[in-house]
């Protein structure tokens, strides 16, 4: 190994090292194993905060399938009001949860596609194109395959371990072509009983900080940011992520603040 790579590695190393003091994390550092991941495939109801009232919204049916040694594919559908079907599909690097192509559409009653996006990601950022309301056209941007998606963030925490102390990443929302500073706080556990099973859950709280506007999220249920309930190893039938929850909305496998 010559002089130059002897550097290069050492600095890369002193790096990785002063993430994990700092207990921050970068998709494809070995933190996030989605090699535990297993196969699933499980409906969630969903409810938003309207006036003093929880109202119940479309259910939203998710399943997780191993496409390879080296892929997976997550699948979510919703069937709105209307008759509207939205399907949104993701595919991840199996071993870091790393996110590689998203991709969403929206069909009407009658199978008519009212609008498709698809979004290619690579370290260095996407490209893609995008077809909505008659107009189509290509997008790239900057949101790379180093952020979790934050469409799907509660499945790779809840793949990590307990921490201790906060654990700071970056996400993206990339049908805004937003990135964001997550900070994500394990702030406590319970064990609930189901189908005769304990189930051990852990909650995590979120701040999001918006990279471009400087705009905070503050963590918790109750709060903008959120909370994730996670169980890091669910039996089967129980999903990896119970529930999310913020301040006006609400998605989870079992009722908390959404009614019947």
């Amino acid at each position: 190994m010559n002089r130059t790579l002897i550097v290069a590695f050492l600095i890369f190393s002193l790096a990785s090292t002063a993430a994990h003091a700092n207990n921050d994390m970068v998709v494809g550092d070995g933190r996030i194993d989605g090699t535990k991941a297993k196969e699933y495939d499980l409906t969630w109801r969903q409810c938003s905060l309207q006036g003093e009232a929880w109202v119940r919204g479309a259910d939203l049916s998710e399943s997780l399938t191993v496409t390879g040694p080296d892929e997976l594919s997550l699948r979510q559908v919703t069937h709105r009001d209307g008759g509207i079907t939205v399907e949104a599909s993701s595919n991840y690097d199996r071993k870091s949860f790393a996110p590689l192509q998203l991709e969403q559409t929206a069909t009407s009653g009658d199978g008519d596609q009212l609008a498709h996006s698809i979004h290619r990601l690579t370290a260095d950022g996407y490209e893609g194109h995008v077809n909505r309301g008659g107009e189509s056209k290509d997008v790239s941007g900057d949101v790379n395959s180093h952020m979790l998606h934050g469409g799907a963030m509660g499945l790779p925490l809840a793949l990590l371990p307990y921490q201790d102390t906060p654990l700071k990443f970056n996400a993206s929302m990339i049908a805004f072509d937003a990135s964001y500073t997550v900070t994500a706080e394990w702030a406590g556990s319970e064990t609930i009983e189901y189908e005769g099973e304990a189930v051990d859950v852990w909650f995590v709280d979120i701040e999001w900080l918006h990279e471009g506007l400087g705009d905070i999220y503050p963590p918790g249920p109750d709060a903008s940011g959120g909370r994730y309930w996670v169980a890091h190893n669910p039996p089967a039938g129980f999903p990896y992520v119970l529930r999310y929850k913020t301040d006006t909305y609400a998605i989870e496998f079992l009722p908390l603040a959404c009614p019947d």
